[in-house]
């Protein structure tokens, strides 16, 4: 297994995308608007109608060149760290004890009856919607994100390790200045990902691992408009919002509690696994 670090920020930001792994930034005062907030449901739905269409063809091809030719030396060594598989577990559930504790609190200061944009965002990034099995599979997928190539138990899991890292490459490519930070087209890619996993999954012989796939391709859009719905939250956070009511505040407050307990765990991790 990889970097118990990475593994946990890659499963917090795709369970549960409030993160506490913020960078530090200059307080800037943001109201909190309670009209035009699209929803993420309604933004990943777009979004996937646009990459059926294929108007993310274009843009998806370059991305196809610039792997070719990508130097990924750098990446694979971020792999390379080996952490048992029961120290891995151990931190991984404290992480998740502590994230479905910072759920229920968010859930707890909302009104029965508040019905707001910012509620229903607070809501879809709060509540988990998905089953004991739903939530083993996306697991058992962000782990590659932490594993080097040829690393795998066995043929399937290094299958789906290079196609991690290869969309690994290319989110951060599409994050660079020069791509002007396409959002769209980083939601596009970890569909395509999601779509080639599915693909190699077809010819698998570890079912397990081939019922993983399938299980987690279902319900990757909803476990997508959940990100975005806690980024809109994690922004808030991250920009010093100012809220506009009592609501806003207590769930402000709630999040900046949880970030500094995020962040101490963090550390715990990290001295535990030096």
């Amino acid at each position: 297994m990889g970097n118990i670090s990475t593994i946990l920020a890659a499963l917090f930001c795709a369970t549960a995308p409030v993160s506490s792994l913020l960078v530090a930034s200059e307080p800037v005062k943001v109201e909190v608007s309670q009209s035009e907030i699209e929803s993420g449901k309604e933004k990943i739905s777009s979004i996937r109608k646009a990459y059926e269409k294929g108007e993310f063809d274009s843009s998806l091809k370059e991305m196809d060149e610039s792997y070719k030719k990508a130097d990924l030396s750098g990446l694979i060594q971020m792999r390379q760290k080996e952490v048992p598989v029961d120290f891995q577990e151990k931190w991984e559930q404290q992480f998740l004890d502590l994230q479905k504790e910072r759920n229920r609190e968010l859930i707890a200061v909302l009104s029965d009856t508040d019905d707001s944009p910012f509620a229903r965002k607070v809501r879809s990034a709060s509540v988990n919607l998905m089953t004991p099995e739903q939530e083993k599979a996306f697991s058992k997928l962000n782990s590659f994100i932490a594993m080097a190539p040829n690393s795998g138990a066995n043929a399937d899991e290094n299958k789906l390790i290079d196609i991690d890292l290869e969309y690994e490459y290319k989110i951060l490519h599409a994050s660079l200045p020069t791509q002007d930070s396409d959002k769209d087209l980083k939601l596009a890619l970890r569909m395509e990902k999601m779509d080639k996993m599915l693909e190699a999954s077809r010819s698998f012989q570890d079912v397990g691992l081939k019922q993983a796939v399938g299980i987690a391709s279902d319900v990757l859009d909803a476990s997508l408009a959940r990100s975005l719905d806690g980024a809109y939250l994690n922004g808030l956070l991250k920009n010093k919002a100012k809220p506009a009511n009592a609501a806003e505040e207590k769930v402000l407050s709630v999040l900046t509690l949880y970030q500094g307990k995020f962040s101490d765990l963090l550390k715990e991790i990290d001295n535990a696994n030096h």
